[in-house]
């Protein structure tokens, strides 16, 4: 760019001196007025990281996500090269563990037949077809979210709605549909309503367990008188 070597030897040593008083340090370019400087308003801001954000990640994709944001607000390019080249690494070690499935992290097994008597049941039932599909997704999200080894969803019908963008006036429509077509149950505790799915339908855990849930699922659910009957 025309800079004499001198002009450059200088500009070195001015980040020298820089770093020794702690000051931000300048790129040569800019020292030897080359290329003019970027003003902090010009800069990438950083996201603002919620929780939920980040538990969407893993633990490798966290910190190189917090990595990448922190290189954005260092002064200094040199740290702010370190804080990246730390948020790469990070990432080739999240990339390396990665499975496309974990089934040892407890995925749902649904049984064929209560997956085809529930659609047919709700698409007979419902009063459109596109009702009985939007009530079809909030099912396959409840078994999504089964306690271990468990006939309980761990999600309330409020926390339904965050995940599937959904309404609180469709969620209800929807799982009353689910409970009078006897794809749910719904328990009440309290002030709330525990959604549960039989286990011989839906069940999340150890097959040699499987036979002793499906027992507590009749005795707390169907004997036991706990479940709330749908609004006519």
């Amino acid at each position: 760019m025309g800079v004499s070597d001198e002009d450059i030897e200088l500009a070195r040593a001015t980040q020298e001196a820089q770093r020794r008083v702690g000051a931000p340090v300048q790129p040569i370019g800019v020292i030897v007025g080359a290329v003019q400087p970027r003003r902090r308003s010009e800069l990438t801001a950083p996201v603002s990281l919620t929780e939920r954000a980040l538990r969407h990640r893993g633990t490798y994709d966290q910190a190189a996500l917090l990595l990448d944001q922190q290189a954005m607000q260092e002064g200094s390019p040199e740290r702010a090269a370190r804080a990246r080249e730390a948020a790469q690494a990070a990432k080739e070690l999240s990339q390396s563990a990665q499975r496309d499935f974990d089934f040892f992290g407890g995925n749902v097994s649904i049984a064929f037949q209560y997956q085809d008597a529930m659609a047919e049941r709700l698409f007979n039932t419902a009063p459109t077809t596109t009702k009985a599909k939007e009530a079809l997704t909030i099912l396959w999200m409840i078994c999504r979210h089964l306690g271990w080894q468990s006939y309980e969803c761990t999600k309330t019908a409020a926390d339904l709605c965050e995940i599937t963008r959904t309404d609180k006036a469709h969620m209800a429509r929807a799982l009353d549909l689910l409970e009078q077509v006897g794809a749910i149950q719904r328990v009440k505790r309290g002030r709330t309503k525990i959604i549960t799915v039989t286990p011989e339908g839906a069940f999340r855990g150890n097959v040699n367990n499987h036979g002793q849930t499906v027992e507590r699922y009749r005795l707390d659910v169907i004997e036991g008188g706990k479940a709330t009957k749908p609004k006519s």
